[in-house]
């Protein structure tokens, strides 16, 4: 009798994130309380059809982000989530750097002192208004309110223990994905974000030079590397441009080795809050893509200014920005995630389309598209892709910031599983992420 059991096969999960309590500091306290409820007021959100779902989702999000990375790790498997993951680090340093124009603060000691104090102040807002909706509820609606009322004071005093930036949440977030994926090999691949102004990312010879193996070096021993990265997580809105001369040589580095990288592409997402950033290579302006080598303005910089994001990924991150970077590199193994999404029509999605039909290394994911009409807009360009353009569709589900627009992880498995067959997920959770990935 053979009582071997057969080999699990692998569900992929491109793009996620398992950002703990030291990711989860002051910079995130102010993006996502005081942007998220103060710009359209706690109680006119509370009192909308959706505004105490919105607060249930702010609190999960929270909750989550408040554990331990093991924890959180274990949540997205519970929660329906596949057995292999792709957790992308993030260098919210670098959001933040110069944002002294943030909510109108001149300078940022200022808002790093003052944001603990406006946070607390938007719980005791969000408490007293409460109060007042559970005098107007029902019973069991009380006995809701009550208990929401509970988690945000626990909430509210676990926020007050966050650091204020004294610790090297940056390194901390790299130890705990290292140590995550030494416990779990094979089942934990890592990314490493790249942003060309850390220190210590690239070394500059007096000659012009650009020596990368501080980078590449964290990469595993398969892709050339000393480390335990399985390739790189770009985030543009945040300062810089997809052709900045440093990231060029990481580039030829990566289509040479085979090594991944995933970059975010949509129309929202974070962006830097900085009034103006020194950015190398090019810009994408008035409809073209543009050299520059300098200052760069924006208009757009203040926290509660919905225009800040889009203008920073017009200009820094446009499909055709990363056009360029294909032209030199066709061969690069690059996911444009999100399948550039956008608020309002389709032009980037049909731009990252058509240059997957011509870049063999171009790819692309399907990460946190949480409505199912727009999921269903996505799997469309799935099914009408010739055969080597689909596959280089990924699944991916940007856990745990698509907490913040659905119910939870086993909300947005199961839209995954009513929109696309069995075949189709096989597809786009096995076989497609493993040949990114090189695991193929």
């Amino acid at each position: 009798m053979n009582c071997m059991k057969e080999p699990e096969i692998l569900t992929i999960d491109a793009h996620c994130h398992l950002f703990n309590h030291e990711v989860l500091s002051w910079r995130l306290l102010v993006d996502f309380i005081l942007s998220r409820m103060r710009p359209r007021g706690t109680r006119a959100r509370l009192e909308t059809a959706g505004g105490i779902s919105e607060l249930k989702r702010i609190i999960r999000f929270f909750k989550t982000g408040l554990m331990d990375t093991e924890n959180i790790y274990g949540k997205l498997l519970a929660e329906g989530g596949c057995n292999t993951v792709v957790p992308l680090m993030f260098d919210l340093d670098y959001c933040m750097k110069g944002a002294d124009g943030a909510d109108g603060l001149r300078r940022r000691k200022a808002c790093k002192r003052n944001v603990k104090r406006e946070a607390r102040k938007e719980w005791a807002v969000l408490r007293k208004e409460l109060d007042e909706l559970a005098e107007q509820a029902g019973r069991g609606d009380r006995r809701e309110i009550g208990e929401m009322k509970q988690a945000l004071r626990r909430l509210s005093r676990k926020t007050e223990r966050l650091p204020l930036g004294k610790r090297d949440a940056f390194r901390m977030q790299e130890e705990e994905l290292l140590k995550l994926a030494a416990a779990h090999p094979g089942r934990v691949l890592p990314f490493y974000v790249v942003d060309p102004r850390r220190p210590g990312n690239w070394l500059h010879g007096p000659d012009g030079t650009i020596d990368i193996s501080p980078m590449t070096d964290r990469l595993v021993p398969e892709l050339g590397g000393k480390g335990g990265f399985y390739g790189f997580k770009l985030y543009c809105p945040n300062g810089y441009s997809p052709t900045d001369p440093a990231l060029m040589a990481l580039y030829e580095y990566c289509e040479r080795h085979g090594a991944p990288l995933t970059a975010h592409c949509s129309g929202g997402g974070f962006a830097s809050f900085s009034t103006s950033i020194t950015v190398h290579g090019h810009v994408y302006r008035n409809g073209e893509v543009v050299p520059h080598d300098g200052v760069l303005e924006f208009r757009h910089y203040r926290l509660t200014d919905k225009l800040r994001v889009k203008e920073k990924a017009e200009l820094l991150n446009h499909p055709r920005l990363w056009e360029k970077v294909m032209e030199a590199f066709p061969r690069l193994r690059l996911n444009l995630a999100h399948f550039g999404c956008q608020d309002e029509g389709m032009e980037w999605t049909e731009l990252i389309y058509g240059m997957m039909e011509k870049f063999p290394g171009l790819h692309t994911d399907l990460s946190c598209i949480t409505e199912t009409a727009k999921l269903r807009e996505m799997r469309e360009y799935f099914l009408k892709a010739p055969e080597q353009v689909r596959r280089k569709f990924l699944f991916g589900s940007d856990f745990y910031l698509n907490l913040l627009f659905l119910d939870g992880m086993k909300e947005y498995m199961e839209n995954f599983r009513n929109t696309f067959t069995e075949q189709e997920r096989q597809e786009l959770m096995t076989a497609n992420p493993s040949a990114f990935l090189g695991l193929s």
